[in-house]
């Protein structure tokens, strides 16, 4: 049996719905971060054409399989129970609860959504790379490059693959690498705040400065024009407590 706990989330923790409508999917091309898997099929609901799942967890395309067979096995009100069921769970701290699930997938707003989902999946369209985001290059090829990156939230763990380095100026690295595989006019979900509020602020946990959205853009900046290149969005984080939000990037 898998242990979330140890392998992987079984579901999405942010508000995916929030933002990725913004993205213009529809017959786009996407490298998007794995784990729940819950980006890539909102991405696939939404039309893009081929997706490419880059995670460093080895564990994700099993998932994906696990996931995807009761997606198109069971019906839509019975999917969350089916998932946590089927598979043990150390800590049930670490799931999103079911009026979050709903919320936060377009795919589960409604059975029309859920139906086009599977369509979709029987096309078979994800592809799968193990391998590091911060070290990017290590496992893509210069000319492999995508209309749409998503990264979830994962350049909050920065500190983590920094430890011998200037954070900051890892940071600035990988998002070269980033934008060296995006095409002209491509989107990349940059970062993933829970509670916006606390951008520039003080945030009491182990995350990396990532809350320091004005540190950040002032790394990531070239030129004067790239301050039009950043768009803060911000939405319900799904319960109605406060908003959440996600920085887009368009490359030009």
């Amino acid at each position: 049996m898998m242990n979330f706990k140890k392998d992987l989330y079984p579901f999405t923790t942010e508000n995916i719905s929030g933002y990725i409508n913004n993205m213009d999917l529809k017959d786009k091309t996407l490298l998007t971060l794995g784990s729940s898997m819950d980006q890539a099929y909102n991405a696939l609901l939404l039309g893009s054409k081929n997706i490419t799942v880059f995670d460093i967890n080895v564990n994700v395309e099993m998932f994906h399989k696990i996931k995807s067979n009761l997606i198109l096995t069971v019906p839509r009100e019975n999917l969350y129970n089916n998932l946590i069921e089927s598979y043990y769970i150390e800590d049930k701290g670490n799931i999103t609860d079911p009026k979050a699930f709903y919320k936060y997938n377009l795919y589960m707003h409604n059975d029309s959504n859920y139906e086009l989902l599977r369509e979709q999946l029987r096309k078979n369209r994800i592809n799968f790379i193990n391998g590091n985001i911060f070290k990017l290059n290590d496992s893509l090829l210069d000319n492999e490059k995508y209309d749409r990156i998503i990264l979830s939230n994962v350049l909050q763990y920065l500190e983590l693959y920094s430890i011998d380095k200037d954070k900051y100026e890892v940071l600035k690295d990988t998002f070269k690498s980033l934008k060296m595989h995006l095409n002209k006019e491509g989107i990349i979900q940059l970062l993933y705040y829970y509670n916006v509020h606390l951008i520039n602020g003080y945030r009491s946990d182990n995350y990396f400065d990532g809350y320091n959205l004005n540190r950040i853009l002032n790394t990531l900046y070239e030129d004067i024009d790239d301050v039009t290149r950043f768009r803060l969005l911000e939405f319900e984080d799904g319960y109605g407590n406060h908003k959440d939000g996600a920085v887009l990037y368009k490359k030009r």
